[in-house]
């Protein structure tokens, strides 16, 4: 799922659910992510602009990237600490830097604003939140990035770490690195009763505190 409607899903859900005194009681989440998986091959495909490439990863016999996506994923690598987070780290900063993804998860927030079950506190912090996304620094962009990277690289097997980093620093993977891409790993990004993305994108936006009032996180 694509990390800032990760935080709207969880705010919809939550927003659903009665409780008996709704301006002060933080609302639940029961989210689950039993069946939540990384996609390797899917992540790979979205950081080349390059047609070719992307159908070779596909179809399984992909060697490596064009010069133009290894010198991007060589700007990436200064963010992260190993070079395959790279991938993932601009998998998910393109999205959050997307304005048109940016303004869908706005509208969002507006809903659940002005639906008549949520109080006036609510939706004041709907309202800061919205303004925090809509007006997100590339600063925080990439500290969110960087952390979903952290916590997704943990969740990969030991053979698609070596792939990732093998691509990101332009050497050939094999027809079998090609294979293994496919593998899509458990994700284990529950935290309390959110999830690690979006305790990603609240810290790095500096409302972690308001949202603990609002939203049960343990």
């Amino acid at each position: 799922m694509r990390i800032l409607l990760s935080l709207a899903l969880l705010l919809i859900l939550a927003n659903c659910q009665t409780t008996r005194n709704p301006d002060t009681t933080p609302l639940k989440t029961n989210t689950t992510t039993s069946n939540s998986r990384h996609y390797p091959l899917d992540m790979a495909q979205s950081v080349t602009n390059n047609a070719d490439l992307k159908h070779a990863l596909k179809v399984g016999n992909f060697k490596k990237y064009d010069q133009q996506t290894l010198d991007l994923l060589a700007s990436d690598q200064r963010q992260v600490d190993i070079p395959g987070k790279a991938i993932i780290y601009r998998f998910n900063y393109q999205f959050i830097i997307n304005k048109d993804e940016r303004q869908e998860v706005a509208d969002i927030l507006d809903g659940l604003k002005s639906q008549p079950r949520t109080p006036p506190s609510r939706a004041v912090f709907f309202n800061k939140l919205k303004t925090h996304i809509v007006n997100m620094t590339s600063e925080e962009a990439s500290q969110i990035a960087i952390c979903v990277a952290d916590y997704t690289w943990n969740d990969f097997p030991s053979n698609q770490k070596e792939i990732y980093n093998k691509m990101s620093t332009g050497i050939n993977i094999t027809s079998e690195d090609n294979v293994s891409l496919t593998y899509r790993p458990a994700a284990n990004n529950k935290i309390g009763k959110i999830t690690k993305p979006v305790k990603c994108i609240i810290e790095a936006i500096g409302l972690f505190d308001e949202f603990k009032t609002h939203v049960k996180v343990h």
